[in-house]
């Protein structure tokens, strides 16, 4: 069975939007309807988020899916 994790193509790219946009992170993570610690930590590279919490981004940033955000499949029964 394949499991979806959504990864953040660019995180300086990511970033710069957050900017772009004129939000600090607590900002972004209320319009997202988050953390500011989980905005925080995406924006580290250390969290994914989930599929709720970037679809939510993408609207308060007013981009696109594909923007920010890629999906990569991992086949757990091949992993060890």
């Amino acid at each position: 069975m394949a499991n979806r994790t959504v990864l953040i193509k660019d995180i300086d790219d990511f970033i710069s939007k957050i900017v772009e946009k004129g939000y600090s992170y607590r900002q972004l993570a209320k319009e997202a309807n988050c953390s500011q610690t989980s905005i925080s930590l995406l924006a580290k590279g250390e969290r994914n988020p989930s599929p709720e919490i970037a679809v939510n981004i993408c609207r308060a940033l007013d981009c696109r899916f594909d923007d920010i955000f890629f999906i990569k499949s991992v086949d757990k029964s091949k992993q060890k």
